[in-house]
């Protein structure tokens, strides 16, 4: 039972991996790691491991691009329990700045279908850079999902990496217009509950907004859609200034 959505949360076509001061390694490792080993501990239990492979034309996350334009790769991997219980990573190319690395992340939670045919969930998430582990953070989460709506509220007492408490909201919405092409919608608000001012970080809030279709193709699907963020001045770190709107593109392999 797949009831969580994988992080779009939401990453070069050549990514290399910068050497970190660290030589251990890191919590995203250890939980990308430990997905990747328990389909054989689990052979006799009853756990779907399912995923996606995909290209995206950039890297955006909530409703920023933290560095030059470039077509990007991501992998998603799920493990689903009967009772409910799920566990997933997720990879991607990044670059902060001119610093070029990945973000990875894992998450684990607990979803439950209603009688209604509605479905909630609860979980927690870690999310690390390689090349700059200073932004590492935190997050819990929980959502609310039909067959064509899901939403989530999630809350970080240390958004990338700072003494900042934030929440960020976001609701997606599905509606298969046509047989051949789905239309696709996202809104999202980030929230910071601190007074304070850090890279990243709206004083107030922000939001951003997704427009766009689906097309499907058996196990592979294409995605066009039109991207707009609010342009407050509070980027990340080393982040260069790109236009609020812009189109993105992508294509995955589901698995």
């Amino acid at each position: 039972m797949r009831l969580h959505l994988p992080p779009r949360p939401q990453l070069r076509l050549r990514p290399r991996l910068l050497a970190t001061r660290r030589r251990s390694v890191s919590p995203p490792l250890r939980a990308l790691a430990c997905l990747l080993l328990l389909p054989p501990l689990y052979a006799g239990a009853q756990v779907d491991l399912t995923g996606s492979v995909s290209l995206q034309s950039e890297y955006r996350y909530r409703g920023q691009t933290p560095g030059g334009h470039g077509a990007v790769p991501q992998l998603t991997l799920n493990l689903d329990g009967a009772g409910g219980w799920y566990l997933g990573g997720f990879a991607s190319a990044v670059t902060i700045g001119d610093l070029d690395g990945y973000k990875l992340q894992g998450y684990a939670g607990y979803a439950q279908r209603l009688r209604s045919g509605w479905s909630w969930e609860l979980g927690c998430s870690h999310i690390g850079y390689t090349q700059l582990h200073v932004n590492d953070f935190q997050e819990c989460y929980g959502g609310l999902s039909g067959e064509r709506f899901s939403s989530r509220l999630y809350y970080a007492p240390r958004y990338l990496g700072y003494p900042a408490r934030v929440l960020y909201g976001e609701v997606n919405l599905f509606y298969p217009i046509h047989p051949s092409f789905n239309l696709i919608a996202h809104a999202g608000l980030l929230h910071s509950l601190s007074a304070g001012v850090w890279p990243g970080i709206p004083a107030n809030s922000r939001y951003d907004a997704r427009l766009g279709v689906s097309i499907p193709f058996g196990d592979w699907t294409l995605q066009v859609a039109r991207e707009h963020g609010q342009d407050d001045g509070m980027r990340y770190r080393a982040y260069p200034v790109h236009p609020s709107k812009a189109w993105s593109m992508s294509a995955t392999y589901s698995f």
